[in-house]
């Protein structure tokens, strides 16, 4: 990781960040590098350059000059930004409403095509793959995750996390795959290598590459072609965008979806204006419906 010197003299006070220097360090980036934050929500900007500041001990104006003349730094900051927090079956309810309103649905499909993108670290595309082989359609599945930050794609890719950050999420998993106690309780090292000692948590490998990652940026780069595909989930990325940047998203994937094929957002997360019209929503679910 680079390591940034900064002056720490009076340093807690002049970290608090003005509005202005917002918007001069966006332009900065934009201006070095190409990548846009300038719709990205006020709030969630100020959150990450907040920990940014902490984590470099260093002030806005500092971080401003030394990206003018480090670009490595420039590249370390845009993943700052870009990561965002996930896990297994995050949300379990959300994945109980997907496997009984939408599963039902993709098995009248021949083939089946998903984009999860602002995939981050890989835990929903994997949580995906592991509901689509729980209902042997993983073999008729083309899986494809994107994210801009290149770090996390990586890890994605390996498959390998931390056991101790997540172990807990397996209460997810039972959540959603062991939900029923009638039913066969799926063990863990079906889709998991667990190594308490080594701190690993690992897909296993007959699972590592049914998954395709690319790298992806939702604002800037170009969407898949019309109709490609059958389901798009992007829950918790839309959060991080101002309106008028969720309503142009939301309608490159209204663009990119077949008809009668389904999106699904997070919670916290909804289509609003004229292009709700486009959609019949049912929960979390959205059906394209024009």
């Amino acid at each position: 990781m680079f390591v940034l010197i900064c002056k720490k003299n009076e340093l807690n006070a002049a970290m608090e960040i003005k509005e202005d220097e917002i918007k001069d360090i966006v332009k900065v980036i934009y201006d070095l590098s190409g990548y846009d934050f300038s719709d990205y929500s006020p709030k969630s900007l100020l959150r990450r350059f907040e920990k940014i500041l902490i984590d470099y001990q260093c002030t806005m104006p500092e971080l401003i000059s030394k990206l003018k003349t480090n670009p490595l730094l420039i590249e370390s900051i845009v993943k700052n930004i870009t990561v965002n927090t996930t896990e297994f079956f995050r949300d379990p309810l959300v994945w109980i409403e997907f496997e009984e309103k939408v599963i039902p649905e993709l098995k009248k499909h021949e083939q089946i095509k998903i984009w999860h993108p602002g995939c981050s670290l890989g835990h929903e595309p994997y949580s995906m793959l592991i509901m689509l082989n729980e209902h042997q359609l993983l073999d008729k599945a083309e899986i494809i995750a994107t994210d801009l930050n290149s770090d996390v794609l990586a890890t994605a890719k390996n498959g390998i996390f931390r056991y101790f950050l997540d172990i807990e999420y397996l209460k997810n998993f039972d959540s959603v795959i062991n939900r029923d106690p009638l039913n066969y309780k799926v063990p863990y090292d079906k889709y998991f290598d667990l190594e308490a000692s080594k701190d690993i948590f690992k897909i296993k490998s007959e699972f590592l590459g049914k998954i395709k990652f690319y790298k992806h940026n939702l604002v800037q780069d170009p969407f898949p072609h019309p109709d490609s595909f059958d389901l798009i989930m992007c829950r918790n990325v839309l959060i991080y965008f101002n309106m008028e940047l969720q309503n142009k998203i939301i309608y490159n994937f209204y663009k990119s979806l077949k008809l009668n094929s389904y999106l699904i957002l997070g919670y916290h997360e909804s289509i609003l204006g004229s292009l709700s019209n486009f959609f019949d929503k049912n929960g979390q679910v959205y059906k394209k419906s024009k």
